[in-house]
């Protein structure tokens, strides 16, 4: 029965003994239950000196060494080369998985700016319908921070050369007759009627020229000769004044014209400034009046009803150089 075994296993082992896969105990060299996973650790972690295989190939010099160092490396590719091709592959997915994302992500992002954008420019639309009658009304009239008259030269600007002709303007208003006793001994003087040809935009209370009563007159003499077209007139707004009330304001006024000093004055138009309206005003001549002169006469005939005195802040002439 021994003999048999032994026999039959040496029959069955005879070429693997004969190729070196067996050691001189009998035990194999070489286990076929290599997996990848052992193959890599044992990679990683470097193979132990008493293993048999190496112990086999330091101790073999038959001329098999060769054929089984080259089946080793085969095995050893094989098995290195899957495991590349497969983290070659997994790495692949992995890519066009986020690829993927991205270009999802990206899509959406795209739709959801498309659909912000478009409503935004629908939503600006509709306002845009939506006032555009309040639009035309404000069109109708003088814009408020940005008035007709600064879009026109004013010849009756002082840093252009205009000045005042004092003998034909209503002398100043003392408002030191308003305060007390107390006020009088820091009596100051009332401001000229320059202010009123300084060009002013941005007009503060109190900061006008001031004439007594209702009725009084401003003479002006222009930068230069010119044909006059518009006049401009300007008093502080309700919404800015501290009393809300305007009633020093001009009312009615007529604007007279002079090429010369010695020259009868020409009538050039009656107007009326609207209490409710913008602060700076420009009223046309009409198309008989206009004319070439160097200097003109501004007549206030009425207030809107302050009993004492009458204030104007700002007053500009427009038209071109008269040739």
């Amino acid at each position: 029965m021994w003999c048999f075994c032994t026999e039959v296993m040496l029959r069955r082992s005879e070429r693997l003994r004969n190729n070196g896969y067996y050691d001189m105990d009998g035990q194999p060299v070489i286990s076929y239950r290599e997996t990848p996973i052992r193959a890599i650790r044992r990679r990683i972690t470097g193979r132990p000196e008493n293993h048999p295989a190496v112990t086999f190939r330091e101790r073999s010099h038959d001329s098999g060494d060769n054929v089984i160092d080259r089946e080793r490396q085969m095995m050893m590719t094989l098995l290195q080369g899957g495991f590349d091709i497969s983290v070659f592959v997994f790495l692949i997915f992995v890519t066009f998985g986020c690829i993927c994302c991205i270009i999802s992500f990206h899509s959406r992002s795209s739709e959801l700016s498309l659909t912000t954008l478009t409503d935004m420019v629908t939503i600006f639309g509709r306002k845009d319908q939506r006032h555009l009658s309040n639009l035309e009304l404000l069109e109708q009239k003088v814009d408020y921070l940005l008035p007709q008259a600064d879009l026109w030269p004013n010849f009756a600007l002082e840093s252009q050369g205009a000045n005042i002709l004092h003998k034909m303007t209503s002398e100043a208003y003392d408002i030191n007759k308003e305060v007390g006793t107390f006020g009088k001994l820091f009596k100051r003087p009332p401001i000229g009627p320059g202010i009123v040809i300084k060009g002013k935009n941005r007009l503060q209370p109190g900061k006008c020229w001031a004439f007594p009563g209702f009725q009084g007159r401003l003479g002006v003499s222009l930068s230069h000769p010119a044909t006059i077209r518009h006049v401009s007139l300007g008093h502080i707004a309700k919404t800015v004044s501290p009393t809300s009330s305007v009633s020093s304001a001009p009312k009615e006024f007529s604007v007279y014209g002079k090429k010369n000093l010695e020259d009868e004055e020409t009538h050039l138009g009656t107007f009326q400034y609207d209490e409710d309206g913008d602060q700076i005003q420009t009223f046309k001549l009409p198309a008989d009046k206009v004319g070439s002169f160097r200097h003109v006469t501004l007549k206030v005939n009425s207030n809107w009803g302050h009993p004492d005195y009458t204030c104007l802040y700002n007053f500009r002439v427009h038209g071109e150089i008269a040739k």
